[in-house]
């Protein structure tokens, strides 16, 4: 009784080990079509597998429980059938009978491949992978050895193919699995009392003992510690960083960590760290999804996400015989992106890319830590004896002046003015080019746009040649920090020609989302067509183009006039921006309806007389190209007397100022200076480009600019206008405000079928408008029809639509 109870216990061990597995490798544990495996019974849900398995036992005479079937849920058929058992000893027979199952579906017409998980404690189980090849199962292997893990959903699609290879490489799991292998790992060192910003140095401790050891270091609280520091010491040396030996390291002091350091390791183990090789930044990507955990920008550093350092690699066309320095270089991740081009575009051995990197690529870090973190990279990728100094690259005696062909980096950005700032790291990345050498570095947007940074770009621009800037999207650093950042492109030593064309993108797409603080995978990767465009010298509208820099405007941004070209809104684009301000223009008259009949009141009865912009103001000077803004509307700058906000006092006039919510609306005040409307505000400053249309009286701020349609423009086009420079604010910024210039040559859509579509959509937030003004006037109590209709036809036309208002209005006059 005893013995099976405790082989049911060794049974439930087993799966727990099997589940955490395949967790790992980011199966979902789900059945299809939800998940991706189906466990014991649950095969005979399928008809198809249950004949198929129904004389497998193990006896032959009934039908076959496997531990579980991976299922390919889009073909609805089995990848790889797994067989468990409790000890590591029954590893041969746990695989048997795992092949014994995959037999019976092959005969069935499918190919899967057999997997067999033999013992239940972390450090103490069997697990092997064949493949079935003609008649006989064959060992998957990795480098010539049977492989001891699960692989991903994409190594069995290519290893499980008839025909294919049964030799496979490890692959990094999907980042969902990353982020919640973060999660439990993050939770176990806040149990152990680790503070946030020594962290991802205690992670990456462990991985590198590991990955050095093979896995062979002990497990017990009273030896773990001491093997993961050897171990990291060890390995430091063996790369001859002999000075770094002691810059990662866990405290071997530390008793709680002492319990949950095994949990840790194991959770590393699964992700696959012991058989790393060069093929796999992965001490990068997972430092990048334990970085969110150190509070921020705790050690001073920006850590640049992967896909970002590979675009620059490539933007530069690295090769073989370029030398590479990166000035800054964190955890490497530029070096590698160099390594990862180098070994794609040539097709090197490793034994051949690491004579390579010894000479070719040359780091600076000087915090020890990081450079520590750094080196363990190149370890991991099979490399530690890389030119990476613990320096200061500003001071260093051993910087290479003028020794390199590209330079590749992210400098620090500073947090407060006594930090370096981010061009003294340029410049001297710049001196460590030689002629016609190539710079790419990732920059705070506020260097390529602030007036207070002009006098150093007009330096760069005397010396050197801008070849191009691409501005990223502004979450590209989230959750670890809010940067809004752009690539800046510089050749040296070429003065900038002013009739050179220089390449402008904008990014806001890069192949990532956030969502839960993890940056996710998404559709519509903008990437490889700003990379194509780059060499092509191609224009893509929306984003990005090649243009002479303009000298009236100094900018260094996408957001300068023509540098990328705008295209004219879609009628669906029309559409959804004009329903979208239709939406604001109603909620503002429902919450202010009172107001606004006070207001058409004083207007109606002269206590207020609003006037024509035109009357009392010069529009600003603009080209008025056809068919653009600066065709079909006169843009005024706002009210000077509306400047100082503070000394309003409240009333009846309603005043416009740069806010990007309730219309615009910044409040009622006792306010003369009324302008007529109807006419669209344009916050210059404030929710830049939150533009609105206003269709009651009003005062407008100078921080606002007003657009007033030219003689024989429709009303309507306000509303197609305002919609436009909200489709284009990917543009403005503090730092890259609204001026006229920047928004008068914006593409604008017109004709009858663009009208009838803004009328349309205005339609229904006109009947809501009516009605709440229907019952402001009963709040007011309005004492005869003939006011009512007077007040009535103070709103603004479009507010007029609508049969049941015409009805009512009827209805009044009969009265």
């Amino acid at each position: 009784m005893m013995a099976a109870i405790s082989l049911r216990r060794s049974e439930r061990r087993a799966e727990h080990l099997l589940n955490d597995l395949l967790i790992s490798q980011g199966w979902d544990l789900r059945r299809p079509p939800q998940g991706d495996v189906l466990l014991q019974h649950e095969y005979r849900n399928s008809a198809e597998l249950a004949e198929a398995l129904a004389k497998s036992s193990k006896k032959g005479d009934g039908p076959g429980v496997p531990e579980a079937i991976i299922m390919d849920r889009d073909a609805n058929a089995p990848m790889a059938v797994i067989e468990a058992k409790p000890t590591a000893s029954q590893i041969g027979r746990a695989l048997a009978e795992a092949q014994g199952y995959a037999d019976a579906l092959w005969d069935a017409g499918w190919q899967p491949l057999a997997i067999g998980l033999a013992g239940t404690s972390d450090d103490e189980f069997e697990l092997r992978i064949t493949k079935r090849v003609g008649t006989k199962w064959k060992a998957v292997t990795y480098d010539g050895y049977p492989i001891g893990w699960i692989p991903t959903k994409a190594d069995l699609d290519r290893v499980a193919v008839v025909g294919g290879p049964t030799e496979i490489r490890p692959s990094v799991p999907p980042i969902e699995v990353l982020a919640a292998r973060a999660d439990e790992i993050n939770q176990l060192l806040r149990e152990s009392r680790v503070k946030d910003e020594f962290r991802p140095a205690v992670v990456a401790a462990i991985m590198l003992a590991l990955w050095h050891s093979k896995g062979k270091i002990r497990r017990d609280p009273a030896g773990i510690l001491r093997d993961i520091n050897s171990e990291c010491r060890d390995a430091f040396i063996a790369a001859g960083k002999a000075d770094l030996a002691r810059s990662l390291r866990v405290d071997e002091a530390n008793d709680k960590l002492k319990e949950k350091a095994r949990r840790i390791a194991t959770i590393l183990e699964r992700l696959n760290v012991t058989v790393l090789t060069a093929e796999h930044d992965y001490l990068g990507q997972l430092y990048e999804a334990f970085f969110r955990y150190t509070g921020g920008n705790t050690i001073g550093q920006y850590f640049t996400p992967r896909h970002i350092t590979k675009l620059m690699a490539d933007i530069c066309e690295v090769t073989k015989d370029d030398t590479v320095l990166d000035p800054a270089c964190g955890t490497g991740g530029f070096l590698v992106a160099c390594m990862d081009r180098i070994l794609r575009e040539h097709h090197l051995s490793r034994a051949q890319m690491v004579s390579i990197v010894k000479k070719n690529l040359i780091g600076f870090e000087d915090e020890p830590v990081t450079a520590a973190l750094c080196v363990a990279n190149m370890i991991l990728r099979g490399d530690g004896s890389t030119g990476v100094h613990r320096a200061d690259a500003l001071t260093s005696n051993r910087y290479p002046t003028g020794q390199a062909s590209v330079v590749l980096m992210n400098p620090p950005f500073p947090h407060a003015k006594t930090d370096t700032p981010p061009e003294r790291f340029i410049e001297r990345g710049l001196e460590g080019l030689r002629p016609r050498g190539i710079l790419a570095a990732i920059v705070p947007q506020s260097l390529l746009v602030k007036r207070e940074k002009q006098k150093w770009r007009d330096g760069i621009l005397k010396r050197h040649t801008l070849r191009g800037i691409i501005a990223l999207p502004d979450e590209l650093f989230q959750p670890f920090a809010a940067a809004t950042t752009g690539i800046l492109i510089l050749e040296k030593g070429v003065p900038h020609l002013k009739t050179k064309e220089v390449f402008f993108a904008r990014v806001d797409n890069d192949g990532l989302k956030l969502k839960k603080s993890t940056r996710l995978p998404r559709d519509g990767n903008q990437l490889p067509t700003v990379l194509d465009a780059y060499f092509t010298k191609r224009s893509v509208p929306r984003l990005c183009g090649w243009a002479p820099l303009d000298p009236t405007d100094p900018l260094w941004h996408p957001a300068a006039p023509y540098y990328v070209p705008a295209s004219p809104l879609t009628l669906s684009e029309v559409g959804d921006g004009v329903r979208e301000l239709g939406r604001a223009r109603s909620a503002f008259v429902v919450r202010h309806a009172v107001e606004l009949l006070r207001l058409s009141g004083d207007v109606r009865e002269g206590r207020l007389l609003p006037q024509r912009i035109e009357t009392i103001k010069t529009p600003t000077r603009i080209r008025g190209l056809p068919s653009t803004i600066g065709g079909l509307f006169d843009i005024y700058g706002g009210q000077r007397e509306l400047h100082n906000k503070e000394a309003l006092v409240d009333g009846s006039t309603l005043v416009i100022s740069a806010s990007g919510t309730d219309n615009g609306a910044y409040g009622f005040f006792e306010f003369p200076g009324l302008l007529a409307e109807p006419f669209a505000t344009v916050p210059g400053t404030g929710s830049i480009g939150q533009a609105f249309v206003q269709e009651w009286p009003c005062g407008v701020t100078d921080h606002c600019y007003i657009l007033v349609p030219k003689r024989g423009v429709a009303p309507e086009m306000l509303y197609v206008a305002c919609a436009a420079i909200r489709q284009e604010l990917w543009r403005f910024s503090y730092g890259a405000q609204i001026t006229p210039r920047r928004i008068e040559w914006f593409p604008i859509p017109t004709g009858d079928e663009v009208i009838n579509l803004v009328r349309e959509q205005l339609a229904s937030p006109g009947r809501i408008e009516a009605f709440a003004l229907e019952e402001a006037e009963d709040d007011l109590d309005a004492k005869t029809a003939r006011e009512r209709l007077i007040v009535i036809e103070a709103k603004p036309e479009s507010v007029l639509r609508g049969d049941e208002l015409g009805k009512k209005l009827e209805r009044w006059l009969s009265e």
